[in-house]
Parts: structure tokens; C-alpha cells; sequence
């Protein structure tokens, strides 16, 4: 049997003769490094603060006091600032590499543009990141590094600095069975199981900016023979954080249905009622006749009811939904909120609930702000919704809870991250921690689903306005068995075919992993 996978996992340094750079932090964790058995080092960016001449010959010094069998280096934004892209070719290598050892693959990449906080990866990167997954697909273990983040990221704030094609990248991640993923940039060290890869952040080295006041780390990593992925954070003086321990299975398990189904949703995004309502009636009625066919016990309309969020278009919507009142729940898009429409989406429906549905419990959240298109939870909702799941898990465990919402969390391929929700890592961490089943949302015009820990999350296309990001409209058809199991379905419009999504078996809740954020 092979020997476990053993690798240091740090990042952020922001070398620099000024005092962003706190030298003894940095010295302690070279220390940790040099004296910790590893197999080998990952740095995932900012190496310097500046991307200066001076400071990448100052961190080239110092990085030589890191005794490590091998380690992977990856540029930053911070590097790349001043034209450091150039500089870091020449001090410390190339952008964009892979190795293949001991039938262990590593792919490094370059996410930065330059002088700017935000990422990107681009066309040829993915298509790079594809050929050596295709060209390397029976490796043991398979682990990409960069250095943004792709999943939002507690305590971090709004989504102001991530890859704009995050999707695009974490879609390629997935398809290819990418084991581990090692990324830095946000400060806050941070592991996500998404699906069966495993995606650790790494805290700040030895940057004056912490998140919180936290303490500033590194991560220990060991990938055992089993797929056990086991993250060891620690501070930069060895006293370690926490543990986080994540499985990889790798194995396709089909839904039992022998207990039957428990719950059909029919998800819909996009109707866009209004003045242009008349353009795409056809696709609306054609869309609600292949819904009504599926017999939902609901339909969740995940925003964008109205084209402008005007009193007529308002009318023209409960017109056309009056004769699904009974199984109709809403959450308003961007869309619905503009002039009066806030006030109008309350008069006509109840945006912000919870209700139970067939021993489900049900949370509308309404994360659309007037005039943007950006989104926002809030703490105060945080914090509401957080007491009631919590509560209601640790009293009825048999009890299936689902988020329904605009905006997404999770990126989504083929879409660009520019308008995302603002709190997006807290709201994330909190649903992940609380055990909520499964998350719904409406934005961007594409389906899309992926699971991150126990909780599901499932994006819709439009179902008849022309701002999709598909092809053609659709919609979503959620199946949800007696064991909690979850079968996606997306049904397009104009031609009625429907392919599987996504299929994600049941996964009983924890009462002992359950906590708050």
C-alpha cells in the first residue's frame, strides 16, 4: 500500500521592507516548516506586498531558509502588482507548471491579472488545467494550487477579489477528479468538501492583515491511502488551530427508492413579467403546461418575476400565477426591486418566511437589495435563521430544510463572478455548519448544482425571459426521497428533454459536527 501524501500548505508572506511584513511570524514558520517530516511545500501566493524588485530579492533570501524536499511555488496578485509577473519568472520560475511524481500529479496556475486584486483564469489556463487531468487521469492523487479562491470565504466580507471564472475552473476540478485543491489570497485558513475534491485555504504567514484578529498560520495536510484528506491548521509557532478531517469515496452510489418519494419542487427562475411579457407568453405557457405535467407538490420561483418591478408588471404576474397560488412560494430577484418594487413584492407576496411542507421546513430569504444587483443576507438574518435551523435540527433530526434565495453561493460554470452575494462566505459557512439540505437560487441564467459538505446547492436557468446564460430556457425538477436523497432534473422548455443534473444521495445529519459559525 502506498505511504500517506504529507505536504505543507502555506501562504501569503508579503515580504517587504516595511512593516506590513512581521518578520518574526515568518521566522517561526520556517521553523515549523524545516522541522516538520513533509513530502513536499506548497506556496500559494503573495509572496511579496508590492511585487517590487527589492522586496522580491528580499523574499528570495528568505524563502532560502525553507528546508523542504520540494516546494510548489504560485504567484499572487500582490507579485504581480508593478509588473512583479515578470520579476517573479526570473527570481522564482514559471506561472504555470505541472510535475508528475510518484504517481502524484501537482498542477500550478496562475490566477492573477495584473495590478488588480480580482482573478481570472482564462481560456487557455482551463484548457491547460484539462489537458494534464486528461493526460494524467490514473494518477493516485491529483492536486491543483492558485492562488484565489474559487468558493466564498468566512469572515472575508464582500466577493470583491475572487476569480471571475470561478465556475469555469471548479467545473474542471469536478469533472476530472481533482482529489485536493490549494489556494491562499483571503487571510483565513478555510477547508470545504465539495463533491468529493477537497478545497483548503490557507491563512496569512506573516501579513500584518488577519481576518478577525486571528492568529496567523499555516496548514499541515496528510492524504492517506484511503482518501482520507486530514488538515492540520496551526499558528506560525506549531500550536495548532484545528483539525479538519474529509473523505473522499470516489464512489457512485444510485438513490435507494424503496421508501418513496418524499417531496417534487419544481424550481423556476426568470418569467420577467412586464412590458416584453407578450414576446415570450408562448415560452411562459409552454414552460407552466410541462409543470403542471411533473405534478409538484411546489413551485419555487427563485426571482426575476418582473422585468422592473412596476405595479402592472406585478399585476400581469399574479394574473398568470393565480391559478398556482396554492403551491406558488417567491423570493424576490434584483428585477422585482427596482423603482417601488419592494414595496410592491410585499403587498402581492411573502418574501421572508419559513413554513413546513410534508415534514419539510422551508426558509424564503430575500437577498436582493433595491438598484443593485449585487445581494446581501445580513447578520441580523444570519443570526435568525442560524437559531431556528440550529433548533429545529437538534429537535426533529428527520426533518428535510431547504434555503431558497436569488443569489447564488456556489459559481457556477459559464457564468462570470461580478455580481455575487455580498456575505457570501459567512452566509456559506453558516448553512454548511447548520446541516441545511439543500440551498435554491435564480441567478445568472444557468442550472447548475454541486454539493459542499451535506448541503446541496442548486442554481436554475430562466424559464422564459431571454437573459439566460443557456442556449435555450428551462427549469429545474427537484426530487427529494424518503431518505433525504436529492435528484436534480433540468427541463428545457422548447423541447421538453430533460436531463439528470445531479444525484445526491441521503446524508443523515450529525447532532456531534452540528454547530454555529
Amino acid at each position: 500500500m502506498a505511504d500517506p501524501v504529507r505536504i505543507i500548505h502555506f501562504s501569503d508572506t508579503h515580504i517587504t521592507p516595511r512593516q506590513q511584513f512581521i518578520r518574526p511570524n515568518f521566522d517561526a514558520a520556517v521553523n515549523v516548516i524545516n522541522s516538520t517530516p513533509h513530502d513536499f511545500s506548497i506556496f500559494a501566493g503573495d509572496l511579496t506586498q508590492d511585487g517590487l524588485i527589492e522586496e522580491f530579492t528580499l523574499a528570495d533570501e528568505l524563502r532560502r531558509k525553507i528546508d523542504s524536499p520540494k516546494t510548489y511555488w504560485i504567484i499572487g496578485n500582490h507579485d504581480s502588482r508593478s509588473g512583479g509577473f515578470e520579476v517573479w519568472e526570473n527570481k522564482i520560475g514559471p506561472r504555470e507548471f505541472h510535475e508528475f511524481s510518484d504517481d502524484v500529479l501537482f498542477i500550478g496556475l496562475d490566477s492573477c491579472i495584473p495590478d488588480q486584486d480580482g482573478g481570472r483564469f482564462g481560456r487557455e489556463a482551463l484548457d491547460y488545467t484539462k489537458k494534464i487531468l486528461m493526460k494524467y487521469g490514473d494518477a493516485r492523487i491529483k492536486i491543483v494550487g492558485f492562488h484565489h479562491h474559487i468558493l466564498p470565504i468566512p469572515k472575508t466580507g464582500r466577493e470583491r477579489s475572487n476569480a471571475i471564472d470561478a465556475g469555469d475552473m471548479l467545473s474542471v476540478l469536478l469533472d476530472h477528479n481533482v482529489d485536493a485543491v490549494f489556494t491562499g489570497h483571503k487571510h483565513h485558513p478555510n477547508v470545504y468538501k465539495v463533491e468529493d475534491t477537497i478545497i483548503v485555504s490557507a491563512g496569512s504567514v506573516s501579513s500584518y492583515k488577519t481576518r478577525s484578529g486571528g492568529p496567523r498560520s499555516l496548514n499541515y495536510v496528510e492524504i492517506t491511502p484511503e482518501k482520507e484528506v486530514k488538515t492540520k491548521i496551526m499558528e506560525t509557532n506549531g500550536t495548532l488551530i484545528r483539525n479538519e478531517v474529509k473523505t473522499i469515496t470516489r464512489r457512485f452510489r444510485m438513490v435507494d427508492s424503496a421508501g418513496g418519494k418524499w417531496l417534487r419542487l419544481a424550481q423556476i427562475s426568470g418569467t420577467d413579467f412586464g412590458t416584453s411579457f407578450d414576446g415570450h407568453s408562448e415560452l411562459f405557457t409552454k414552460g407552466m403546461d410541462l409543470i403542471d405535467s411533473t405534478n409538484p407538490d411546489l413551485i419555487l420561483h427563485c426571482g426575476n418575476l418582473t422585468s422592473k418591478g412596476r405595479t402592472s408588471d406585478y399585476e400581469l404576474a399574479v394574473e398568470n400565477f393565480v391559478n398556482y397560488s396554492d403551491k406558488l412560494v417567491f423570493c424576490p430577484g434584483p428585477n422585482d426591486l427596482k423603482g417601488f418594487g419592494e414595496t410592491l413584492s410585499h403587498k402581492h407576496f411573502d418574501t421572508e418566511s419559513i413554513f413546513e411542507k410534508n415534514k419539510s421546513c422551508f426558509y424564503i430569504l430575500n437577498t436582493s437589495v433595491p438598484e443593485t444587483e449585487i445581494g446581501v443576507v445580513g447578520r441580523t438574518v444570519q443570526n435568525r435563521l442560524e437559531r431556528y435551523v440550529y433548533h429545529t435540527r437538534q429537535e426533529t433530526l428527520d426533518k428535510f430544510h431547504t434555503v431558497v434565495m436569488h443569489h447564488h453561493l456556489i459559481p457556477i460554470p459559464g457564468t462570470r463572478e461580478t455580481s455575487a452575494l455580498e456575505d457570501a462566505g459567512d452566509v456559506l459557512r453558516l448553512l454548511t455548519n447548520t446541516g441545511v439540505n439543500l440551498v435554491l437560487s435564480g441567478h445568472l441564467g444557468k442550472a447548475f448544482c454541486t454539493r459542499v459538505e451535506r448541503t446541496a446547492f442548486v442554481n436554475c436557468n430562466t424559464l422564459a425571459s431571454q437573459n439566460t446564460s443557456s442556449f435555450e430556457n428551462s427549469f429545474n425538477l427537484i426530487d427529494i426521497s424518503a431518505d433525504g436523497a436529492i435528484v436534480v432534473s433540468e427541463i428545457n422548455v422548447p423541447s421538453g428533454f430533460r436531463r439528470i443534473l445531479g444525484i445526491f444521495p441521503g446524508i443523515l445529519p450529525d447532532k456531534n459536527k452540528m454547530g454555529s459559525v
